[in-house]
């Protein structure tokens, strides 16, 4: 076993997709940049908001506007429009018995990670929640794994989940092992490209890979 589980949220124990793509759409036509309803917008799941705007070629003086009417939609409405991974309730329940503490590492800010955390009953199923609260953290993840497991008391050995190239690069730069997991929101090849350790395609396949690692 792992001495600690970290998990991105976004993706990876929630499919969010609702409700994140819904508030993108409102921050967008907010400051001007309407996108249409049949451009799919969900490989704006995962990676920060900045990033985000920048990729879709919004310019960069409204990135500031866009943001807070992101957050101001997504904290009030799409926070809540969001559901587990079928399988999930039980893995964290697994991983925590057989002697793992459990972190969720996410580019959420880290209260509307507790807030999801909360609403979807699981705050007793893990240990630390960590996001980020600095707006122009752009990127990099690697901050957000390494206080992860700082709250976790600095564990000996570790495991970074994640459903995008960020999860796995920060995992890997705090020697974490690393595991991509194909029902989040990659982009297609984008796993295959960061090379983690494991890639699973159910979560019975994770539970295999966190439970027989010893």
């Amino acid at each position: 076993m792992f001495d600690a589980v970290l998990f991105d949220l976004d993706g990876t124990l929630t499919d969010p997709a609702a409700g994140i793509v819904a508030s993108f759409r409102h921050a967008l036509t907010a400051v001007g940049h309407h996108v249409e309803d049949d451009i799919d917008l969900r490989w704006m799941i995962g990676p920060p908001v900045r990033d985000n705007l920048q990729r879709i070629g919004l310019p960069d003086h409204l990135h500031d506007d866009a943001v807070l009417a992101f957050r101001d939609r997504h904290t009030s409405i799409g926070l809540y429009d969001v559901a587990l991974h079928d399988g999930i309730v039980d893995l964290l329940a697994a991983v925590r018995a057989a002697g793992s503490a459990i972190a969720v590492a996410t580019f959420k800010p880290t209260l509307q990670a507790e807030l999801t955390i909360q609403h979807l009953g699981l705050t007793h199923a893990v240990d630390a929640v960590v996001g980020v609260d600095h707006e122009m953290v752009v990127g990099d993840k690697t901050p957000v794994v390494t206080e992860a497991l700082a709250r976790l008391g600095r564990p000996g050995t570790s495991v970074m989940i994640g459903d995008r190239h960020h999860d796995i690069t920060a995992g890997r730069s705090c020697s974490c092992a690393t595991v991509g997991v194909t029902w989040g929101y990659a982009d297609p090849g984008e796993l295959d490209s960061c090379g983690p350790d494991h890639v699973v395609d159910s979560v019975e396949a994770l539970a295999a890979v966190l439970l027989d690692a010893g």
